[in-house]
């Protein structure tokens, strides 16, 4: 029997085949590069550059308080970096500095400093209570040390500040030239990181502060100054009695 004709041409097989899979490529293609550009950070402002961290080294105290601690680190370089002189050097970088519950609204208090290469020597870590604001003295600090891989935790504890304007070494420990942790390195015997001569701790301008953080540290000083003043007042009072 003849093959009826509804008027309707016969469809090319194979090129809606064709047409299907090269849709399906080209769709994968659209999806692929929008995945990858969530996964690609953002680009580095000008002048940064992104940096991988080979040890952490991180501070916490109580959460929802005042307290203002400072994490101070010193490398082989000798160069002390923390908040207000040295932020960076070469290898270290103050990642993250917390002013208590003033003018922060997120409640975790918490700071951080990256040790961006493994350099052979030996490394002090310390705390400094720069101020209390109101709260009740002592208050403890949690220090944990973290190297990346093969270091893997090198210190972690708790100290105590009790005294505005203490510093207080919290570890101190040696890498060897393989950037590898020397045994029996580690110890907390002190070492002055931050000397009270430095500018931040004498409420000075440094040499690149701008207006507003001269004038944030002064009042900081003013602060501390007014209630070690108080403090006086009150001991020769009772010294009196």
């Amino acid at each position: 029997m003849d093959r009826l004709d509804f008027g309707i041409p016969e469809m090319d097989t194979a090129g809606t085949v064709f047409r299907d899979m090269l849709f399906l490529m080209v769709l994968g293609l659209v999806v692929l590069i929008f995945l990858v550009s969530f996964l690609i950070g953002p680009p580095a402002k000008h002048g940064q550059t992104a940096q991988v961290a080979e040890i952490v080294i991180e501070a916490i105290w109580p959460t929802g308080t005042k307290y203002d601690v400072d994490l101070w680190t010193m490398g082989p370089d000798g160069i002390p970096v923390g908040w207000g002189v040295h932020t960076t050097t070469g290898s270290l970088n103050l990642e993250r500095d917390d002013r208590g519950k003033r003018e922060d609204a997120a409640e975790l208090n918490y700071e951080m400093i990256s040790v961006r290469t493994r350099e052979p020597g030996e490394y002090t870590v310390n705390v400094h209570m720069f101020h209390n604001f109101g709260d009740p003295l002592p208050v403890p600090v949690f220090v944990k040390v973290t190297g990346k891989h093969d270091l893997g935790e090198i210190f972690s504890g708790q100290v105590m500040l009790e005294r505005l304007r203490q510093e207080l070494t919290v570890v101190r420990f040696k890498l060897d030239e393989h950037g590898m942790l020397i045994d029996g390195s580690l110890n907390n015997a002190y070492k002055e990181v931050l000397p009270a001569s430095t500018p931040v701790m004498r409420g000075l301008p440094i040499d690149g502060w701008n207006a507003e953080k001269r004038e944030r540290v002064r009042e900081q000083v003013r602060l501390i100054e007014e209630q070690q003043g108080a403090q006086r007042d009150a001991e020769r009072r009772s010294r009196v009695r």
